[in-house]
């Protein structure tokens, strides 16, 4: 079995994802995700940051996994603004789903960032399992390189 490392060391070399991926992943987000951070990805003030353009989207995809598998708590910044909101875990979603999502939310609305694959989410999820609470800005940040 590959590290995470090696995955996402893996993943940069694979380009632009595949349209099926992408077309998958917006289906999972209009089920789950665009109530709150709108079709266009801009979220909604002051509440719901957007997405779009995001520098917590760029990051390793750990960070926007762990959004989708335990939820943010507390303020963040992004762009600029702060927000202080509270976002649920993402209830009802396979890895497989997970990964298509992310890969969605990492390459539209002028986002380019790597594919996610389910290997990965999978590897996310055994390496933070034991956690039981939504994440804080500062405590994504520490560990989203």
């Amino acid at each position: 079995m590959l590290s995470l490392a090696s995955l996402l060391v893996a993943n940069s070399l694979m380009g632009a994802p595949d349209p099926e991926v992408m077309k998958r992943g917006e289906a999972v987000y209009n089920r789950t995700c665009i109530a709150c951070h709108q079709a266009n990805g801009q979220g909604i003030d002051p509440v719901f940051p957007p997405l779009a353009g995001s520098e917590w989207v760029a990051k390793n995809p750990s960070v926007i996994v762990r959004n989708i598998l335990h939820g943010v708590a507390g303020p963040i910044t992004v762009k600029g603004k702060v927000y202080n909101g509270m976002m649920p875990a993402v209830a009802g979603v396979s890895d497989a789903e997970i990964a298509d999502l992310t890969t969605f939310v990492r390459n539209s609305w002028g986002n380019a960032a790597s594919v996610v694959t389910e290997e990965e989410v999978k590897a996310i999820k055994v390496k933070y399992a034991d956690r039981k609470t939504p994440w804080t800005a500062e405590e994504l940040d520490k560990d989203s390189k």
